[in-house]
């Protein structure tokens, strides 16, 4: 999520995000997930103590103190390779695919 909202130039709901999880994480024992629309409840099939929790909290907190280091998780999409994994797995593949047909399928 914060990587997310890095790229889209959104710190400020990953910083909200992560100040809302360092009050309740370690008081729920890092739970592996939330329950219900506004996660208030933990999940009755979570497993605390989830050291994979811990992980994605921290590196949060480290991407929001040096964004710079988001440039390491992602890249710019190549649209060329896309069109080409889309048109390749276009049904009708005997004619050519358009650059606006694939863009059309890609969900970026």
């Amino acid at each position: 999520f914060t990587l997310a909202c890095i790229k889209m130039g959104r710190s400020d709901l990953a910083q909200k995000a992560v100040n809302l999880a360092e009050k309740r994480l370690c008081e729920d024992r890092w739970p592996e997930y939330y329950d219900t629309r506004n996660g208030k409840f933990i999940g009755k099939q979570s497993r605390l103590m989830q050291t994979w929790t811990i992980a994605g909290f921290l590196t949060s907190k480290m991407l929001l103190k040096n964004p710079e280091k988001a440039s390491l998780l992602f890249w710019e999409e190549d649209f060329e390779i896309l069109q080409n994994c889309v048109c390749m797995l276009n049904k009708t593949g005997r004619r050519k695919c358009s650059r606006f047909a694939a863009r059309s399928k890609i969900l970026v």
